[in-house]
């Protein structure tokens, strides 16, 4: 057997925080996951089925090939059932054992205090989604959102009671944002990329204010208005809870908003905007696939952090040039990763896969003298452990 080399062995031994996960207290089981493999009609499914199945492989000694599909060896849905006998939490957790996870962080919704899952996992801390309360729904107004008779206004209100003024509902976003740590939030987490986009105006107070005030009637641009005020007041919100703000960009993996509007670099004229210089930014999923612009930002703005979670299992090929790129041009104190998993079997695969990636890359750069073995080991320590706890503050 071929010995490793010693970056390779860092690689994968690593103990890491993992920054990225949507987990829940009840997920369907490897096989009704495995029925929704049978067929790829889009692009989850496929990277999905391709995680679960290298998760089987190293979490039950199972090869089941590159795919996990109903047809596969019985015996790794046996074992999954035997693994979560015990409980989801039982069995996540020995899925982050596996992955030499110490600590990780999942998502809750703008009202911390109910919707954390696991809540009393000290393993866990959570980053808020702030999307609702700025947009009235999770998932308002991609192309995608139900039409109903239901307001903006009426969201808002549903959401946070009753709002008769714009002091109101800027009260109650500070409220609940001030109590976040109380509840382990460690930082504030927003996918607006997949609907109302990254694309934020700078309006001011009286502007806001005369928007408000239509309330049931607000016009699409009162909407904006309304929305980007919000979206600055809960910035500097963050800012003084020293919460960072891991903001969506790239890829839309749900509805079909238009891809321009995840362009990282549409954040520009907050990142130069001097009242939120000591505000930490994580670019999610590297901005994929504004690879370029992504490393333009986390190499100029010292505030600015790239998260390479996904783009690194759902696309190899582009990671690989991506992560180059990156060693070359961006600090090795500026970037971090996470599973983006939901069950035990996701969050063990997609470790294996982008530990190797990793590893793949490193050897790769050393060689071409890109940089050096100690840079990479310096990059393997910050990065899986020192960069997420610093930022974090964990």
């Amino acid at each position: 057997m071929e010995k490793i080399s010693a970056i390779r062995e860092r690689c994968l031994n690593r103990a890491r925080i993992d920054t990225h996960a949507h987990l829940s207290e009840s997920y369907c089981t490897l096989e009704e996951q495995a029925k929704q493999y049978d067929s790829f009609v889009t692009t989850q499914p496929l990277i999905d089925s391709r995680a679960a199945a290298e998760g089987c492989r190293s979490l039950y000694g199972t090869d089941i090939g590159s795919f996990l599909r109903p047809d596969v060896d019985n015996a790794v849905f046996i074992k999954s059932t035997e693994l979560h006998k015990h409980g989801a939490w039982k069995a996540i957790e020995h899925a982050l054992d596996k992955a030499h996870i110490d600590k990780q962080l999942a998502f809750c919704t703008f009202r911390a205090d109910k919707t954390r899952p696991f809540a009393n996992q000290k393993r866990l801390s959570y980053l808020a989604y702030i999307d609702d309360a700025l947009n009235g729904h999770m998932e308002y107004p991609c192309p995608d959102f139900p039409k109903n008779d239901e307001t903006y206004y009426m969201r808002l209100c549903a959401l946070l009671g009753q709002l008769n003024t714009l002091d109101d509902y800027l009260n109650e976003l500070d409220k609940e944002i001030d109590t976040w740590r109380s509840h382990g939030v460690v930082g504030m987490k927003t996918a607006i990329a997949y609907t109302s986009g990254l694309s934020i105006s700078n309006p001011s107070e009286a502007m806001a204010r005369a928007a408000f005030k239509q309330k049931n009637d607000m016009s699409e641009e009162d909407f904006r208005i309304v929305h980007d005020f919000a979206f600055h007041h809960v910035l500097q919100a963050c800012l003084r809870n020293s919460l960072p703000v891991v903001i969506h960009t790239g890829f839309q993996i749900w509805g079909h908003a238009s891809l321009e509007q995840a362009n990282p670099m549409l954040l520009h004229n907050i990142l130069i905007d001097p009242r939120y210089r000591d505000l930490t930014f994580v670019l999610l999923h590297g901005g994929n696939p504004y690879i370029g612009e992504t490393t333009y930002l986390a190499g100029m703005f010292p505030n600015v952090i790239i998260d390479f979670t996904w783009i690194s299992w759902m696309s190899p090929a582009r990671f690989k040039l991506a992560l180059s790129e990156w060693l070359a041009t961006v600090p090795h104190n500026k970037m971090c990763w996470g599973s983006d998993s939901s069950t035990p079997e996701s969050i063990a695969g997609i470790d294996s896969i982008v530990r190797n990636l990793i590893a793949d890359i490193l050897e790769s750069t050393v060689l071409e003298r890109t940089i050096d073995e100690k840079y990479a080991f310096e990059f393997i320590d910050n990065t899986f452990y020192n960069t997420p706890k610093r930022i974090f503050g964990l």
